[in-house]
């Protein structure tokens, strides 16, 4: 998986907060803010459990959670 199909998905993501944020109001922009911090937590509880620690478990959590968007 590329790292820079990580940094695309999580610029994507920042801007369809901010497009919640300006359309719906800041409750919205939080509930998807929410939801994206919920499965970052999901995947880096995934990875630590998997046996990897620090840095690359950060890493490897990030890129399962914006790496969709080299897809794109």
């Amino acid at each position: 998986m590329s790292i820079g199909g990580a940094h695309a998905g999580f610029a994507t993501a920042v801007v369809v907060v901010a497009l919640f944020a300006t359309v719906g109001g800041t409750a919205w922009a939080l509930i998807v803010a929410g939801a994206v911090a919920f499965w970052f937590v999901t995947a880096l509880t995934a990875v630590v459990s998997g046996g990897r620690r620090g840095r690359a478990a950060v890493t490897r959590a990030y890129v399962l959670t914006f790496g969709w968007a080299r897809w794109l």
